[in-house]
């Protein structure tokens, strides 16, 4: 729907929810938190939809801000622009640059014995 009503303003494409990959079944906060996480997509879209139809036809232009990531910080859903997560992001390993757990990751490698594994 998003891609037929967008025409050449924006691309949409669909992506496979976690759980059909991880092949659980979601539970009661899974829910909760994806409706939470729908509604403040629509808000998003909404509201950067409507700056833009206040711009003059021939001259919209989007900001920085409208192409932006959802994100889960603690409790709350924070929006991170896409500029922003490049810096912090390891686009080739498709994940961040620091992780929390980088502080214990030579614990980690020592518990499961990698090093031991790796010599036999």
């Amino acid at each position: 729907m998003f891609k037929e009503e967008g025409g050449a303003l924006f691309d949409a494409r669909s992506a496979s929810l976690g759980h059909t990959l991880q092949g659980g079944t979601p539970s009661p906060m899974d829910r909760a938190r994806a409706v939470r996480l729908s509604l403040k997509c629509m808000a998003f879209i909404e509201r950067h939809h409507g700056l833009l139809q206040g711009q003059p036809q021939k001259t919209r232009q989007a900001t920085g801000e409208s192409a932006a990531v959802i994100t889960i910080q603690s409790s709350s859903i924070e929006w991170v622009p896409v500029q922003e997560m490049v810096r912090y992001a390891d686009m080739k390993n498709r994940r961040g640059k620091e992780g929390w757990w980088m502080g214990v990751y030579d614990l980690v490698e020592a518990m499961v014995g990698r090093k031991q594994l790796l010599a036999i």
